[in-house]
């Protein structure tokens, strides 16, 4: 069965939503089959400057990885929900006559990629401001700018990524303020079902090989880093006073092509229950940001040449079908008319080595770029 006879009415949705520029996501929960649509066709996404009174919302949240002058956190708030393809051709006409978004500027791309000698340079001084005791960790990202193929077709690649990636939070998001952006992130922030939240630390990263999810061993390097985080999250809970959790781990994740190893946490919703001012404290936490938080941020923004943008905030539904599940936005890629780009970064301790740690992002963006090269069907 072929992609399109398989979601035929999800993809023509999809055509039209991208065709008529309105607010719109679809998203695929890890290791579940239904895909949601939530769309926003009246007025625009909310823009908001804190994460306060998240508990109360129902839609779909985006953050960058600082909140800036040109990048926003913005709700969206829908006006309609689909699930899987269960849509009606009467939606997609009236869809299709929307005209209240077409005229709306898209984003423009102003980045160039980081060439190696750019990310290596900033590897070599991260690991000399750590061993000056500067800070434990930084995480470093590089991006790469790449040509959409002439037949390229956003809809189609995005259940090629559904198909390719059973275990990971996949998406597809188009907000004015925010772009086009689609990605199959691995990384849990906080999930909430039936009054249980749920956290992870994740780092660590190897290619994945043909061999058991337990034959994969590790170097001291990322055992440190992924304790480094760990620590953090830990540490985190305590500050907030959720004394009474549950820790699992480190145990070996397998996620895309890529194996990481990953740490979780798990505790009541009575113990803490504002979810904005939990968001507030992990994020960033020191598997995209660092440690300390604050020292890691100025050395991220004063060294990378690039803005990151939506890369490595959050993302996810709140209060969709009684869950919610809020990811790092972590492999993905920014849309434009003919192009596209792709980020990635690798976690930096004492021990890093900088041509290692550039192999890493490469690996990382396989998964974007093996599922791209992928012929339509």
């Amino acid at each position: 069965m072929t992609t399109e006879t398989k979601n035929g009415q999800l993809l023509k949705l999809q055509k039209v939503l991208f065709k008529q520029n309105i607010p719109f996501v679809s998203y695929r929960l890890p290791f579940e089959t239904e895909i949601i649509t939530l769309i926003q066709h009246h007025s625009l996404p909310e823009k908001h400057d804190s994460l306060a009174g998240l508990d109360s919302k129902t839609g779909f949240i985006i953050a960058p990885f600082t909140v800036t002058e040109a990048y926003n956190l913005f709700f969206l708030k829908p006006d309609c929900v689909f699930f899987s393809d269960d849509i009606a051709d009467l939606y997609i006409q009236k869809l299709a006559e929307n005209n209240l978004f077409i005229d709306l500027q898209k984003a423009k791309n102003t980045i160039s990629t980081t060439t190696a000698e750019e990310f290596t340079g900033n590897v070599n001084r991260a690991v000399d401001a750590i061993k000056a005791s500067d800070f434990q960790k930084v995480v470093l990202s590089k991006v790469r700018q790449e040509q959409l193929p002439d037949d390229f077709q956003p809809e189609v690649f995005f259940q090629k990524l559904c198909e390719k990636y059973p275990q990971a939070m996949v998406y597809a998001l188009q907000l004015p303020g925010v772009g086009c952006w689609m990605g199959a992130t691995p990384e849990p922030l906080l999930t909430v079902e039936d009054e249980i939240i749920k956290t992870v630390s994740l780092a660590g990263t190897q290619v994945a090989a043909d061999k058991e999810i337990s034959a994969y061993q590790w170097a001291q390097k990322e055992i440190e880093e992924q304790e480094i985080v760990t620590g953090f999250v830990e540490k985190t809970l305590q500050l907030l006073g959720i004394s009474h959790y549950n820790k699992t781990g480190p145990m070996n994740y397998q996620a895309a092509n890529l194996v990481h190893l990953k740490t979780a946490f798990e505790f009541r919703q009575n113990e803490f229950s504002r979810l904005g001012d939990f968001l507030q404290a992990l994020h960033p936490t020191p598997s995209v940001g660092g440690l300390p938080k604050a020292e890691a941020e100025a050395f991220i923004l004063a060294n990378e040449q690039h803005d990151r943008s939506y890369y490595t905030g959050f993302l996810g539904p709140i209060n969709i079908n009684e869950k919610t599940d809020i990811f790092v936005n972590l492999r993905c890629l920014q849309l434009f008319d003919h192009q596209f780009l792709l980020y990635s970064g690798a976690g930096i301790t004492a021990s890093s080595v900088a041509e290692n740690e550039w192999t890493e992002t490469e690996n990382k963006m396989l998964t974007m770029m093996n599922v791209m090269k992928t012929p339509n069907l």
